[in-house]
């Protein structure tokens, strides 16, 4: 494997040499994707880019299809050189399309569909072609920072950024919720830079909350009502209210933390790996709600589904002031819809069970831009652990996006991006797919949901009959 990452590392030097030696005759294009990720490699890019005072031009896109790709090909002056962060591997062979003389550089970890070496003008960075585990190694925020360190070693100090990417898009699979890999060098890089902690503690999602709002997050079904919670922490010993109001988990002392930690895994109420995680707290972040790097990706994953990436952009620049002003009621519309969203799902039967796959048919009720993290938080919920969970929102008049996601405790190796591949190859549809091993999406006409739905059932009945 050293000798892979070795390989990989040679093709990010390659790729920010040939950027830096460019005659500027016009900006660079950067186009990224909207999650946390597709965010947090473009700002890694941009700021680069700005320290070396080469211009660019940045656009963030919800998904690449064929068809936008062909309109950006069109629009783009000879000679040009642009740049994908965090998509564009499964739609290689449409920039075969693009006038040669522009410069194409993908920057993405995603499954791959096609050959790695292309042709002269298009330039793929991609940890899969060095057989290195893009879906829990590196993220798209890490090959960006990859071929940014090359630009300028003084870019380490951008290694933050990918770690909040590569945590938005579920990395941290090592033990006590860790990030591994190539990862893990970032994370080194970070903490010789004073930027991030990394070890194990007791971890509740945005410790600025109320301790009540944080106990709830857990899905323990004892403490369904508030009242139950109040009994468990008096009879342990906590106090939930201070001199100004129920305290926030930041005001919790070591001492008060290890033993909630022990009475929840004690009690049997929660795995002690949804408890103890590596911390990853921003050391260099003055404002307390975003320290967190998972809170901060969370945050950034509001601006993108909310259709304001341009504020978790201005987030990872550095702007905390009209960024943060902006953040607030972006955040409030995002947990409206994602609680209104579960919700609906919870009730009225509204989550089929199949026999291999719980299916959500969210096109009556829930948007295309949230029908994704609706999908992960019920996977990361122990009741609906023992299948993938396979969702479908309304893009428009003829077409739906599906999504797929594993069971967070699931020990099922059935790699989901590949499954929806073959899935759509036997049926013979026309789309591509995104996406990675345990979570994976595309676009389907309408017509076509209800086939694909059953068809995917049965492979994956297939694949627990054969071990495949």
């Amino acid at each position: 494997m050293k000798e892979e990452i070795k390989e990989f590392l040679i093709a990010c030097k390659e790729a920010a040499e040939e950027i830096r030696k460019r005659e500027i005759k016009f900006p660079l294009y950067i186009f990224s994707h909207f999650d946390p990720d597709g965010l947090t490699a473009a700002s890694i890019l941009a700021i680069a880019f700005k320290r070396e005072k080469i211009p660019f031009q940045l656009k963030i896109l919800k998904r690449l299809e064929i068809k936008q790709l062909n309109v950006i090909g069109a629009s783009l002056p000879k000679d040009a050189l642009v740049i994908f962060c965090d998509l564009g591997s499964g739609v290689i062979e449409a920039f075969k399309t693009w006038d040669p003389s522009i410069q194409i550089y993908i920057l993405d970890h995603h499954s791959l569909v096609s050959e790695c070496k292309l042709q002269e003008n298009i330039h793929l960075i991609n940890p899969h072609c060095y057989s290195i585990d893009g879906s829990n190694k590196v993220s798209g925020s890490g090959v960006s920072y990859f071929v940014a360190i090359h630009i300028n070693s003084s870019n380490t100090n951008l290694a933050h950024l990918a770690i909040i990417g590569a945590l938005g898009d579920r990395q941290d699979q090592g033990e006590n919720s860790s990030l591994i890999g190539l990862n893990q060098k970032i994370v080194k890089d970070a903490i010789d830079n004073r930027l991030c902690t990394d070890f194990v503690s007791v971890w509740f999602y945005d410790r600025t909350r109320d301790l009540i709002s944080c106990l709830k997050r857990l899905n323990i079904e004892e403490f369904n009502e508030e009242i139950a919670i109040h009994y468990f922490l008096n009879e342990i010993g906590i106090p939930f209210t201070g001199k100004t109001g129920r305290r926030i988990v930041l005001e919790l002392d070591e001492e008060e933390k290890k033993k909630l930690a022990s009475e929840l895994i004690v009690r049997n109420l929660v795995d002690p790996k949804v408890i103890y995680k590596h911390d990853y707290q921003l050391l260099k972040e003055q404002v307390v709600q975003i320290q967190d790097a998972r809170v901060f990706a969370n945050r950034l994953n509001a601006c993108g589904r909310m259709n304001r990436p341009d504020v978790g952009i201005a987030l990872c620049m550095g702007d905390r002031n009209q960024a943060l002003t902006e953040l607030k009621p972006i955040l409030k519309a995002y947990s409206k819809q994602i609680g209104e969203g579960i919700k609906w799902v919870l009730s009225d039967n509204n989550l089929e069970e199949l026999a291999a796959l719980y299916f959500i048919d969210g096109r009556s009720k829930i948007e295309e831009n949230i029908i994704g993290p609706i999908t992960s938080i019920l996977s990361s919920m122990e009741e609906y652990s023992a299948k993938p969970i396979l969702s479908c929102a309304k893009i428009d008049e003829t077409r739906v996006k599906i999504s797929i996601r594993k069971a967070h405790s699931s020990d099922n190796e059935t790699e989901l991006d590949k499954l929806l591949q073959r899935g759509i190859k036997k049926l013979n549809l026309d789309t591509e797919v995104g996406g990675h091993s345990s979570a994976a999406g595309a676009i389907l006409i309408e017509k076509e949901l209800s086939s694909f739905k059953n068809h995917l059932n049965n492979m994956l009945l297939e694949s627990q009959e054969t071990g495949n």
